[in-house]
């Protein structure tokens, strides 16, 4: 009897894709997501599901050379050597589509929060501090203005969610073709920092985006302004928005990613009563996680069976007539290797 191919799983995923996948392959679970023990684990597996936090690099990939198919949950893929992975063969997709609408929930809740003070007005109440209810730190959202870096699918949601409630919306994404741009559209960044109330990044982790919004966009903000990121925490200089922050130069920031994960115990987030945290999971609910494990195990299911999965992330870094993408533009045989 054939055995069945090895799928290494680097953290939990929904039980719906779990039950996908059952009997169909043997499940390798990672007990966590340190580079070595995914070192140790990769070695005789055919397929890899992924969330944020594994990386799978070089030599990661290098280490997996019986890898098919490398399945992201979620959106992002910078955790994941595209280019490297194409060069041996393999396949990366990721999950469009399952979690654009849980994010821009995400994201709204932390405007709410903030607008609102929410996590302070509790604290006063637990701390009997009861005469906050007279600071008037709260404002209103109806006339506000948020302003979205990206606009991409989480980017377009969450700015239809804005709009619903009343608020303004400015968007900047030089990537997004001109026939799809709206009139709130901007040419420049600056106006984003410089009229917005609440500032959301919604942009991937490139060469170029990385800390991007650093102390030149930061002392662009209005006094009373909000940064939100629920996209990477490679976007921001850490420094930088510490600084503002400490000197309440801006209101406050809502961080649910962060340049190190989990958030180490020294950062100085943690110390800063004008910060919301949550830890990496604006993407992530009971829904969402379904939806993204069932789209990431049909991914292995439909290469492990010689099909073309939807999502290919790394397709441009294979030549025009590799062979490799050639086998699988093809019905496949509804075997499993």
């Amino acid at each position: 009897m054939k055995a069945l191919p090895k799928v290494f799983v680097s953290e939990p995923i929904d039980a719906k894709g779990i039950e996908l996948l059952k009997d169909k392959v043997q499940f390798v679970f990672a007990p966590d997501t340190k580079k070595n023990t995914t070192l140790q684990l990769i070695t005789d597996v055919h397929a890899a599901i992924l969330r944020a936090t594994t990386v799978f690099d070089r030599e990661v990939i290098e280490q997996g050379a019986g890898l098919k198919i490398i399945a992201r949950t979620g959106v992002g893929v910078d955790n994941v050597d595209l280019r490297f992975a194409a060069q041996k063969g393999i396949l990366v997709c990721n999950t469009p589509g399952t979690n654009d609408n849980t994010v821009a929930e995400h994201v709204l809740s932390l405007v709410l929060a903030m607008a609102k003070q929410i996590f302070l007005m509790d604290k006063a109440v637990r701390t009997q501090q009861w005469g906050q209810r007279f600071s008037s730190r709260q404002i209103d959202i109806k006339g506000k203005t948020l302003g979205i870096v990206g606009f991409g699918k989480t980017g377009k949601a969450t700015a239809r969610l804005a709009c619903s409630i009343g608020m303004k919306v400015l968007v900047y994404d030089p990537f997004t073709p001109e026939e799809e741009r709206t009139g709130f559209f901007v040419e420049t960044p600056d106006p984003i920092f410089s009229q917005s109330d609440f500032v959301s990044l919604h942009c991937p982790a490139t060469s170029e985006t990385k800390g991007f919004v650093n102390q030149k966009y930061i002392t662009q903000m209005k006094k009373g302004a909000y940064l939100i990121n629920a996209s990477r925490g490679e976007l921001v200089n850490d420094d930088d928005l510490v600084a503002s922050l400490c000197r309440n130069d801006i209101a406050g920031a809502a961080l649910d990613v962060f340049r190190e994960e989990p958030l180490p115990a020294e950062s100085p987030y943690l110390q800063l009563d004008n910060v919301i945290l949550s830890p990496h999971v604006a993407g992530s609910t009971r829904e969402s996680n379904e939806r993204i494990a069932i789209s990431a195990a049909q991914a292995v299911l439909d290469v492990l069976n010689g099909k073309m999965p939807e999502h290919v992330c790394n397709r441009k870094y294979f030549s025009d007539n590799d062979k490799v993408l050639l086998s699988y533009d093809r019905a496949g045989s509804g075997s499993i290797v």
